[in-house]
């Protein structure tokens, strides 16, 4: 992971409430192919219906799985899950 990804990731899960922005619970969620094989198309489609969708480079891509594989370990393991303030 790159260091100042890792940075950015460590300080938005610290729980901090100035690095959080508004969130809005997930309702759905899809993963297109692009024609090229440089990244994928991220849908996600909120709790009131707004959808916005995201390119996913593949250097992204593996370090949002890592983060996402981290914080299920964490979970699994009893930490207490990070609360929406």
């Amino acid at each position: 992971m790159r260091t100042s990804a890792h940075d950015a990731v460590v300080r938005s899960i610290s729980g901090r409430l100035e690095l959080r922005h508004r969130v809005t619970q997930v309702r759905e969620w899809r993963i297109e192919r692009t024609m090229d094989a440089a990244g994928f198309v991220l849908s996600i489609t909120g709790a009131d219906g707004a959808s916005q969708s995201f390119f996913v480079g593949a250097t992204d891509a593996g370090d949002i799985g890592e983060v996402l594989r981290r914080e299920a370990a964490w979970a699994d393991a009893g930490a207490p899950a990070i609360k929406e303030q």
